[in-house]
């Protein structure tokens, strides 16, 4: 900071009037706050930047001026902090131009040199990630933001792609200043054997079942169930049939009003009761039909006894003797 700009800052803290509904500082305040600023100055100058940065925010909270803002912003952007710099440098000129057009055209080549130093960071999604939460550093990124250069702080960045609690994607990206790097989000895939021998052969296995073994004892099962259940619906009907009898007596056609809905579930379980006889004699016949021109082989020699579905299968001892 030139000599011009220390004149200005003591000006300004001396004479510049309180803004908004802040009552102006006293005249002890302000006397503090001069003392303050030396101190602040003697700091930046020794850079000491971090007690610098304390002592300049501690005179603005007294009265804060385009000066004041710009050695906060000086001392940001030295300890690395360009973003925030960055938008004290932008505040100080919006207020620069009414007081000194000098300390403006300072303010404006601070920032020009400034912008070329951030470093920024494009995060495109691939072809396998159009879906997820892109965070970086914890934060969310817009879908609006995603393609587009993004401002960022030097350092590393962790960028990552969350989908609900799990995380698809995680990558850190290092900027240093003036970077300008480019970030393609794709979703790993599972793990690839690059093995040319291909896996091990598996010794010892028993025979697949053939082709269509269990489907005789499926369709037999079938209609085991179907006789089970027309046995079941004939029982509920002849249950009714009794009812009926016993409610109506030998002259059928003075039945009660109430005991229509006991004629109509007789009817019904009769219907059910045949469909689930006939179900179960056909399921039966084609199983049985299918098991007798089905051809029985043996396991042969060396293979292991395991249990199977079909007849017919590597060592399946219990079907022939079923």
């Amino acid at each position: 900071m030139n000599r011009l700009t220390g004149c200005l800052v003591i000006a300004a803290l001396i004479g510049a009037p309180a803004s908004g509904a802040w009552a102006a500082p006293s005249q002890k305040e302000l006397a503090k706050a001069r003392a303050r600023f030396q101190q602040a100055t003697e700091l930046e100058q020794a850079g000491n930047y971090t007690q610098a940065l304390e002592a300049f925010r501690e005179v603005g909270q007294v009265r804060m001026t385009p000066q004041v803002r710009y050695h906060i912003g000086v001392c940001e952007e030295k300890l690395g902090k360009l973003l925030t710099a960055l938008g004290g440098y932008e505040l100080a000129l919006q207020e620069a131009t009414s007081v000194d057009p000098s300390f403006a055209k300072e303010v404006e080549a601070r920032i020009g040199q400034l912008k070329a130093r951030i470093p920024k960071l494009t995060v495109k999604r691939g072809e396998s990630a159009k879906s997820g939460r892109v965070e970086i550093d914890g934060v969310a990124v817009g879908e609006g933001s995603l393609g587009a250069p993004l401002p960022f702080d030097p350092g590393p960045r962790l960028v990552e792609v969350k989908l609900g609690e799990t995380t698809k994607f995680s990558e850190s990206v290092t900027l240093a200043e003036g970077d300008s790097k480019e970030l393609v989000i794709e979703f790993t895939q599972g793990p690839v054997s690059t093995d040319p021998a291909g896996p091990a052969p598996v010794k010892d296995q028993p025979p697949p079942a053939k082709s269509g073994g269990a489907l005789p004892w499926i369709i037999g099962g079938v209609g085991v169930a179907g006789l089970a259940a027309g046995g079941v619906f004939f029982v509920m009907k002849n249950q009714r049939v009794s009812e009926l009898e016993d409610a109506c007596g030998p002259d059928k056609n003075q039945c009660p009003a109430g005991k229509k809905g006991t004629y109509d579930d007789a009817k019904t379980y009769s219907a059910l009761s045949m469909v689930g006889l006939g179900v179960g004699v056909v399921g039966i016949g084609v199983a049985t039909t299918m098991l007798l021109t089905q051809k029985s082989s043996k396991p042969k020699a060396g293979y292991f006894v395991t249990p199977a579905v079909a007849p017919g299968g590597a060592g399946v001892a219990a079907f022939g003797r079923f």
